[in-house]
């Protein structure tokens, strides 16, 4: 009987990390991980990346003013993005 070949552990992670879903929850843990890299500390502490689908991120705000401060942060919010996960990862940000 023949042996299958062995997989490397690397290449089993890059098989199973492939899938868009586990990429989705990687870059959505690594998004909230570095949010007050991102927003900064005082909006950080107000604010909750939530989900990121299709490149649409949505993010929970503890009150309206907070909200209204990051519809204005937009652009920036979505600079800093791109600078940590890489262009494209978040297109659209939503705030709720």
């Amino acid at each position: 009987m023949a042996r299958k070949p062995y997989t490397s552990l690397a290449d089993a992670l890059a098989q199973i990390l492939g899938k868009r879903s586990w990429q989705n929850g990687l870059r959505e843990a690594e998004i909230a991980l570095h949010w007050p890299e991102i927003v900064g500390p005082e909006i950080a502490t107000r604010t909750t990346p939530v989900k990121l689908i299709r490149g649409k991120l949505e993010v929970r705000c503890e009150h309206d003013v907070w909200r209204t401060e990051l519809q204005f942060l937009k652009p920036e919010i979505l600079k800093r993005i791109a600078e940590i996960e890489g262009e494209g990862v978040v297109k659209e940000i939503f705030l709720k």
